[in-house]
């Protein structure tokens, strides 16, 4: 049955609580007036009520220290986006908490019951799934509308080897055997000169992409095929090979190839091209094993920043098919070596299939200037001290901050990631992949907001020199939607 607002959840809890309290009290036991029957267990409304509670309540002041207490309401035999409970539990760090901060605090709004299912095991024992669709908003003023949650009571018996019973609700997950999502991203990337800090021949560019994410924490898929409706009717679909962090790092066949990096297992699949310019999104002419793989995103940039050229580049994105909110992206994880060959996936049976909705598209050109972008105003030392200091032993940069300003309409922004990041080729005496990659390094923000502190490295460890480097600021309205701003140097 499904309920439109949160509160039928709660008054229904309010009239059941006066029925259990008026049964135990009622009744006799000499056999003289009618029997009463023991009370009922908790509706399905009361059990959502308690869940929605306990979620509250988990985070309410902090985040856990410690795995076990951060999923507690998850149950045994969760999975979901490709992690079970005991991996989420293992993998819980002090760095995870700090990058989730922003839950600290959070509601359910809007709570509804959008299904149940009462059912028996295979071993006799009791199931009972509720499906909730929900809003959860956070302190900064951002939300996420239209989340879904299956949760489980009873017992889970047949999900996996160690089940869990209990009668509260408990998190089971979307079952999904890898994580797959969908960002649409509005960027200004600021070009400098990795040898003096000065611009670029081109100074920077405003590009609109979404980002087709992969992720794959239980290592299951060797590369995943993603499709979507061309803008243009009558036209084929547009297509990518994405190829995992594990093959493009390890395969023999990658070595020295672009995309052939120490990248780690939890970074996402990377896009094989179709030519050396990657133009093509096309899956069926991917070459990863020649032309190698390069980003995990598909768009247009812009040059001319003007009424026609940011009306030629939304023309573009039209045509693209990724400027429709609602719009289908499937994603096909595979198993097997289709990836070695031009058009291997052909013929070979993904091991799961999902398709997910662009939930909103990337703001348009026209509809706001570099000047809404989040970016640095001022930076120190001078971008000449930061380039040689990329170079060498790192540093730390001082940046005051302008956050992103989202057109009239849309959804407030937070900002989700200061960072950077360098890498380099690796040193000619060492063995591995060809680049060598860095952990990006966080900022520390100021309680304002408007100015961080930023640490950087230099050249890394087991490179021969730094031949890329960089900051990032991002914003996010959490439904789907960042503006990110980079100064790279090169």
């Amino acid at each position: 049955m499904k309920r439109n607002q949160p509160t039928t959840l709660w008054r229904c809890t309010a009239v059941a609580s006066a029925v259990i309290a008026l049964a135990a009290c009622g009744g006799g036991s000499d056999g003289s007036g009618p029997s009463t029957p023991p009370p009922a267990g908790p509706s399905t409304q009361e059990l959502v009520q308690k869940y929605v509670q306990a979620n509250e309540a988990l985070l309410a002041q902090r985040m856990p220290d410690g795995g076990a207490e951060r999923y507690s309401l998850v149950d045994a035999c969760y999975l979901g986006n490709g992690s079970t409970k005991a991996m989420l539990v293992a993998n819980w760090s002090a760095a995870q908490a700090q990058n989730s901060a922003y839950l600290v605090g959070r509601k359910m709004a809007n709570v509804q019951m959008l299904a149940e299912r009462k059912t028996t095991n295979a071993d006799g024992s009791a199931r009972h799934e509720v499906d909730i669709g929900y809003d959860e908003q956070y302190t900064d003023g951002t939300s996420v509308t239209g989340q879904v949650q299956t949760l489980v009571s009873g017992s889970s018996s047949g999900s996996c080897a160690t089940p869990q019973t209990g009668e509260a609700l408990r998190e089971l997950g979307n079952r999904r055997v890898a994580a797959v999502r969908l960002v649409s991203r509005n960027r200004l990337q600021v070009f400098r000169k990795l040898a003096d800090g000065a611009p670029a021949n081109t100074p920077y560019q405003l590009r609109r992409e979404v980002l087709f994410s992969v992720t794959d924490p239980a290592k299951v898929a060797t590369y995943a095929v993603v499709s979507w409706a061309s803008g243009k009717a009558g036209a084929a679909p547009h297509s990518l090979k994405l190829l995992s962090p594990r093959i493009a790092r390890d395969a023999a066949e990658m070595q020295g190839l672009v995309g052939n990096a120490n990248w780690t297992d939890g970074d996402s699949f990377r896009n094989c091209r179709s030519n050396a310019d990657n133009t093509e999104a096309n899956a069926a002419t991917a070459d990863c094993t020649k032309l190698g793989a390069r980003t995990d995103a598909w768009g247009y940039n812009v040059h001319r920043f003007d009424a026609e050229g940011f009306a030629g580049g939304d023309a573009v994105i039209a045509s693209l098919g990724l400027d429709k909110a609602g719009a289908d992206v499937t994603f096909a994880l595979y198993a097997d070596d289709g990836w070695k060959t031009v058009n291997g996936q052909q013929g070979k049976t993904p091991i799961a299939t999902y398709v997910v909705k662009l939930k909103n598209p990337s703001y348009p050109f026209a509809q706001f200037d570099v000047e809404a972008f989040p970016r640095f105003l001022d930076l120190s030392p001078s971008e000449a001290e930061i380039v040689a200091a990329f170079k060498a032993s790192g540093g730390t940069a001082q940046a005051e901050l302008q956050a992103a300003k989202p057109p009239a309409g849309g959804l407030p922004m937070a900002r989700s990631a200061l960072y950077s990041f360098r890498q380099g080729p690796k040193d000619a005496s060492a063995s591995g992949p060809a680049v060598v990659r860095t952990a990006s390094m966080p900022g520390t923000v100021a309680a304002d907001g408007k100015t961080a502190s930023i640490p950087f490295g230099g050249k890394p460890d087991g490179a021969s020199a730094t031949t890329y480097a960089e900051f990032g600021l991002t914003y996010t309205d959490r439904n789907g939607r960042d503006m990110h701003f980079t100064l790279e140097a090169q």
